[in-house]
């Protein structure tokens, strides 16, 4: 885990520069919010005006991608990976910010630390609720890993009710034994 906290840290560090909004998604933080599994990734959903700081600062920081991907996922509101050098398996996962749950997760984003490194990440209870309408196997186990450590709060609940999850976000919920 040394390799993705350097990752991180590098990421974390670049993003800040750049003047970006962003916040850490996906499997590291469902692992931080103890769901015990592996990732091969770095998911991170970013909201910018202007790449050109971006573009600057990322290669500055030593990671590797295509510029023409990034610049067409900026103006297309989507994907792009960038990889760390030496050829490494792991990566980042960026996205620009498109739909109303991305925007949902930058606002709640919180500031924490994950792995040692201090970051923006998703808040538990949307990170709960992203996972139920993205709706993978692994990401219901995921949610399963959430609430048997987190519990289900009001907040959550609420969220799950605006983004159309509420009775999947219940069902999980008494399925392991938790009210809703």
């Amino acid at each position: 885990m040394e390799e993705v906290a350097k990752a991180l840290q590098r990421l974390a560090k670049a993003l800040e520069s750049a003047g970006v909004v962003y916040v850490i998604v996906g499997g590291l933080v469902a692992i931080h919010y103890g769901r015990d599994r592996a990732t091969q990734d770095i998911d991170v959903v970013i909201e910018t005006q202007d790449i050109s700081p971006l573009l600057d600062v990322l290669r500055q920081s030593g990671f590797e991608f295509s510029e023409q991907e990034l610049e067409d996922a900026y103006r297309e509101r989507g994907r792009v990976t960038l990889f760390l050098p030496g050829g490494t398996l792991f990566h980042v996962d960026l996205k620009f910010a498109k739909d109303a749950i991305d925007y949902e997760v930058l606002r709640g984003r919180v500031k924490g630390e994950l792995m040692g490194i201090k970051c923006w990440l998703e808040s538990v209870e949307d990170v709960v609720v992203a996972k139920l309408l993205y709706g993978s196997g692994q990401d219901e186990e995921d949610v399963v890993a959430i609430l048997l450590n987190k519990g289900v709060s009001e907040a959550m609940k609420e969220k799950a009710k605006e983004f159309g999850v509420y009775s999947k976000l219940c069902g999980i919920a008494e399925m392991v034994g938790l009210r809703c």
